[in-house]
């Protein structure tokens, strides 16, 4: 089974295979490259559907934690507020976030505004 770890060192292998250095031959140097290149190409199907089955799993669980929070800011709000105002006024402090994440485990594109940034 492909990890995230052998994609990334499929990936810095392309990255810094066939770079010179002092000393270096030039058709070793463009060997290490090739099979660089041909192990990343003999692998990038199955390292693509390994991450996008990453992907899947971490946009379940982002959307059962925000619909878990949801319901957690509705239990609080109707335990601890005091009066209707309060208890709406909790609910939105802990809807938008949740809203937010929802947004992006569904692909949606937010502002770098909504990320914080």
């Amino acid at each position: 089974m492909t990890t995230i770890n052998e994609i990334k060192d499929r990936l810095d292998a392309v990255a810094f295979a066939g770079r010179s250095y002092a000393g270096a031959d030039r058709a070793a140097v463009a060997k290490a490259y090739g099979d660089a290149v041909a192990a990343f190409d003999q692998n990038a199907a199955v390292d693509m559907a390994y991450l996008l089955d990453c992907i899947e799993e971490l946009q379940k669980a982002i959307t059962v934690a925000a619909a878990e929070l949801a319901d957690a800011a509705v239990t609080i709000s109707d335990r601890y507020a005091g009066t209707d105002a309060e208890a709406l006024e909790v609910r939105l402090m802990v809807g938008d976030p949740v809203d937010k994440l929802v947004n992006v485990a569904q692909g949606a594109a937010i502002s770098p505004k909504e990320a914080g940034e």
